[in-house]
């Protein structure tokens, strides 16, 4: 019984210590060179886990919005392929449609598949 209370002691002492670690990288603004960079990436990261876990505002309005009768939901447009090809210099070019395409080149641009 000594053995499982030391277990959940120290698992609460990490729980806690790790919830104080993330406040501080979320709250906390140090000026010590590459901080910054550190902190830009965890906030991102965290608002995307959270994101994974259902806490995302964004899908809840979404999902809030399909259940009500009076809101108006489109057709998802049909996507038009995007096309690839040689410029004159010899790079690769890619557009949206094949009117973006300079006539010239028009003949030899392929469709991509997504």
């Amino acid at each position: 019984m000594l053995k499982m209370t030391r277990w959940f002691i120290w698992g609460l002492f990490s729980l806690l210590l790790l919830t104080a670690l993330d406040q501080v990288l979320l709250r906390v603004d140090l000026p010590v060179p590459g901080y910054s960079e550190v902190h830009e990436f965890y906030v991102d990261f965290r608002s995307r886990l959270l994101g994974l876990a259902g806490n995302d505002p964004v899908a809840r309005m979404i999902t809030t919005n399909k259940k009500s009768p009076n809101t108006f939901t489109a057709a998802p447009a049909a996507k038009a392929p995007r096309y690839l090809y040689v410029g004159g210099d010899g790079s690769l070019q890619f557009v949206d449609s094949l009117n973006e395409v300079p006539l010239q080149y028009r003949r030899d641009a392929q469709p991509l598949s997504e």
